[in-house]
């Protein structure tokens, strides 16, 4: 995977940050939490893809469109359910999947700024199917990069250190908490990390995320 691009400059955004809840009955999280990040399994006769999914409303779950499918089973630590893709970014590898949480479960709330370089975040996910959690900063945004031997020109957010096999669709949280991204691709040997922006979410697939 070759990323290439030039830099997405962030000096004129002067909005403040504005964070959209998906109201529900369940509290909202901001630290690392397995309760609101499930294991997203989706099997077929010949292959069992595994990934990570975000609770971010009472039925819903963002998560990366390779890992999302039709039918899925969405494990949590003390139960598992059944979810169903229902909105699938055009350009970005994004989703959004539904599925009948239990009553109370926590979720996160989306963030629509874009973080900055060098900003904190965490990232909690199940790479090898083990729930694992690492830290890092973002070290720059991109305009363009190839991913899976397909071009994407579509902002993403480059940060380290670089997740494993399984952490695809962990949500990337800032130090306020809120969700700024989703985690899509790494580069083991240059030790970074490739996610694409909850702003593409939001814009995407905006509706099913009320």
């Amino acid at each position: 995977m070759s990323v290439r691009g030039r830099l997405v400059s962030l000096c004129t955004l002067l909005l403040a940050t504005v964070c959209i809840p998906v109201l529900g009955s369940g509290i909202v999280l901001r630290d690392l939490d397995r309760r609101a990040i499930p294991m997203l399994v989706s099997k077929s006769k010949d292959l069992h893809k595994y990934g990570t999914g975000v609770v971010v409303g009472p039925a819903t779950i963002l998560t990366a469109n390779h890992v999302a499918a039709d039918r899925m089973d969405v494990v949590l630590p003390k139960t598992a359910v059944k979810g169903q893709a229902v909105c699938r970014a055009r350009y970005e590898d994004l989703a959004v999947v539904k599925a009948p949480l239990p009553r109370g479960t926590p979720y996160y709330i989306l963030s629509s700024k874009m973080p900055s370089a060098g900003e904190t975040v965490r990232v909690g996910g199940y790479p090898n199917r083990k729930w694992k959690i690492a830290s890092g900063r973002v070290r720059y945004i991109i305009s363009s990069a190839t991913l899976g031997g397909r071009r994407v020109n579509a902002p993403m957010i480059v940060f380290g250190p670089a997740l494993h096999q399984g952490a695809s669709g962990s949500r990337v949280l800032n130090r306020r908490g809120q969700v700024v991204g989703i985690f899509v691709a790494s580069n083991r040997q240059s030790n970074y990390s490739i996610a694409f922006p909850t702003t593409a979410a939001l814009k995407a697939c905006r509706k099913f995320l009320k």
